[in-house]
């Protein structure tokens, strides 16, 4: 059933047809009476642009902001997560799924632009997160490592082209390396947050040691809560108490931890281009379509 308590909230609804009754009105007990009601619905319709304008998103698509530096959290060996200030104490940043922003400094006279998923959700008001893995030779890592509290990056965005829409798969398959896991964290929230997405999910996660496993925590406790999700760990540098896969994704690995290749599943994967580039194919020889498949 539609929900019809917005509809005041529509420009149709919200503006011209109260305008048109004010207008109706005036006329019916006089003309006379014209100018003052012309007043009064220039100073509503004032109030209402101000007010949209004062809940416009402080994120912008395409012209860059500069948004503070409130908090940062060491949470992994290189991997920090980042907070930044929204403009407003109840804003949320209201992006697609699976969508990016870009971050900008200028170093050396050059603007240096990378991508980061935000791991904030819908319900997080007034700041968004990023999780960054730091590089010895990252560029743009290496500056966000030395950030103090109260300065400013510029962002804007979002920026992606995934375009997840609920149950658009009966299963989804998601495959993760390193830092890649963000934006599939973004789907994951985004089907068990939405109760009429009725997704099954299957997490993949591949990284180099077990401490490298970035929000491990938080991605056991959301399968512990959720049945429908199920998640698989692999690392290339195991330790002898180690219960998970061993190895780089593979086609068995596919295989085994994977939905079925029917026609109604997907496979989103994100990570390093080398991965990504050896998963495409892989993908394709286990007979994947490319309509089936997602590469961020």
């Amino acid at each position: 059933m539609e929900d019809k308590r917005h509809l005041l909230k529509q420009p149709l609804h919200g503006i011209y047809i109260p305008i048109l009754l004010i207008l109706g009105g005036t006329l019916i007990f006089g003309v006379e009476y014209l100018p003052y009601s012309i007043a009064f619905i220039v100073i509503v319709c004032s109030t209402q642009i101000f007010l949209a304008l004062k809940r416009a998103s402080s994120m912008h698509k395409t012209k860059w902001q500069d948004f503070e530096l409130i908090d940062k959290t060491i949470i992994a060996p290189m991997t920090s997560i980042y907070r930044f200030k929204l403009a407003r104490d109840d804003e949320v940043l209201d992006i697609p799924t699976g969508h990016h922003l870009a971050c900008c400094f200028t170093i050396n006279g050059k603007d240096e632009v990378r991508y980061y998923s935000p791991i904030s959700n819908q319900f997080d008001a007034g700041f968004f997160d990023i999780l960054v893995k730091h590089y010895e030779k990252g560029v743009v890592t290496r500056r966000l490592a030395q950030l103090a509290e109260g300065q400013t990056v510029k962002f804007r965005g979002p920026v992606g082209n995934l375009d997840y829409q609920p149950n658009m798969a009966k299963e989804l398959g998601l495959i993760a390396g390193g830092s890649g896991i963000t934006p599939i964290l973004q789907v994951i929230t985004s089907i068990i947050t939405n109760p009429d997405d009725h997704t099954k999910i299957s997490l993949l996660f591949a990284n180099e040691t077990e401490k490298d496993i970035l929000l491990r925590a938080e991605i056991d406790e959301i399968a512990s809560r959720y049945p429908d999700l199920k998640v698989q760990y692999t690392v290339t540098r195991p330790t002898d108490s180690w219960k998970g896969s061993v190895g780089y994704v593979n086609k068995e690995m596919i295989e085994k931890f994977m939905p079925e290749n029917n026609g109604a599943n997907r496979i989103f994967i994100c990570g390093p281009p080398e991965m990504k580039k050896s998963l495409a194919k892989i993908t394709e020889e286990l007979g994947w379509q490319k309509d089936s498949l997602f590469l961020f």
